[in-house]
């Protein structure tokens, strides 16, 4: 028998002869899982009902500050978290505002839901963002997603959803609702827009600045109401100006950089080309750019361009890019705003116009000036 038998053997013959050996080897049974925090708990280590505990930690006022201060001081070493679900039952709100934009990849939907989501959350709320990918029906989907989490309120860029349609899933009323950029004219709470017959006007004067005649415009989709105002100020601007463009200088396009490629391409091929281009978003431009890349022809020497966007990438273009300016954050936050105070009391329907200016850069001829 080896040595490492023998020991064995020996330690079953104690095993035999001493039961209670085994249960000292058994293994420790796992702790129980750290039960959360309730509000009674804080209520009890802090040496006051319930309800005090509640009032101590909403604001309420009426309270001594030592048993405020004692509260809180319970709260914070039990690391008691509020509970979102019963403060929902109690106030009947969810504290939840829906973000519903049609591209979520976009810049500009990008920066505006930064600068709405700062004012919301010093408000007290939180985003719900939803991408309708460019579709009226994902658009419906997604407010008939928010709706069915019960949020407080919405913010929508929409993509041209008729009013019947937005009325029938959102109700007049029931859920204030404010639309930025992308509006549904005659209903909601209120809407923030960008200045878009100001801003064509300044890009066609510029252009008229430098000798241009033959304007072709990239015109944004017709469905959303940015797409068709960006329309008819280009034809109100170039009429003041005694001009009128042929049909086939401007292009309807879908808001991505592949169709502005393409209207582009036909612009170049024409047998008389435009001596200038103003693009009705910041894609557009970049659509057109690649089709003169693919023409060879040399912006601003053969064409000159101007955009209604002026993108954070602008002035590092090749060449940079002439454009009308303004912050999107100034967009979303804004409409945070009137959608709070749509929330929290009725309101009368409101609409706030974000200013726009013009930055000179090469795509134009001129020499670049300090960008945003």
């Amino acid at each position: 028998m080896t040595l490492q038998e023998r020991v064995w053997q020996r330690r079953n013959r104690l095993r035999n002869r001493f039961p209670s050996l085994v249960a000292s080897e058994a293994p420790a049974p796992a702790a129980a899982p750290r039960r959360k925090a309730t509000l009674a708990d804080v209520a009890e280590r802090a040496g006051v009902s319930t309800s005090t505990a509640s009032r101590a930690l909403n604001g309420h006022g009426g309270l001594a500050a030592a048993t405020r201060a004692a509260v809180q001081d319970a709260a914070a070493k039990l690391n008691f978290q509020p509970s979102a679900l019963a403060r929902s039952l109690r106030t009947q709100q969810t504290f939840t505002v829906g973000f519903v934009v049609p591209d979520v990849s976009s810049p500009f939907y990008a920066a505006a839901l930064k600068g709405a989501q700062g004012r919301l959350e010093q408000a007290g709320y939180r985003v719900m963002l939803m991408d309708a990918n460019l579709d009226v029906d994902r658009e419906l989907a997604a407010l008939e997603t928010l709706l069915s989490h019960q949020v407080d309120g919405l913010l929508v860029a929409s993509t041209g959803m008729p009013r019947s349609v937005f009325d029938g899933a959102v109700g007049t009323g029931a859920t204030p609702a404010i639309f930025f950029d992308g509006v549904v004219e005659g209903t909601g709470q209120g809407a923030v827009t960008l200045d878009d017959e100001g801003g064509i006007s300044l890009l066609v004067d510029h252009l008229v600045e430098h000798g241009h005649e033959r304007i072709a415009l990239l015109a944004g989709s017709q469905r959303e109401s940015a797409g068709a105002a960006r329309l008819r100020a280009f034809h109100a601007a170039m009429l003041d100006r005694g001009m009128s463009p042929a049909d086939r200088y401007v292009k309807v396009c879908a808001w991505e950089i592949a169709d502005g490629r393409r209207a582009g391409l036909e612009l170049l091929a024409d047998a008389e080309p435009a001596t200038a281009v103003l693009a009705s978003s910041a894609e557009l431009a970049l659509g057109f750019m690649s089709a003169a890349a693919v023409r060879g022809v040399r912006v601003p020497d053969e064409v000159a361009l101007v955009a209604f966007d002026d993108p954070y990438f602008g002035d590092l273009l090749e060449p940079s890019l002439t454009a009308v300016a303004y912050d999107p954050r100034q967009v979303g936050a804004t409409a945070a705003d009137l959608l709070v105070e749509a929330m929290r009391s009725e309101t009368e329907v409101r609409e706030v116009r974000i200013p726009v200016t013009l930055v000179r850069r090469r795509s134009c001829g001129c020499q670049p000036e300090a960008s945003r």
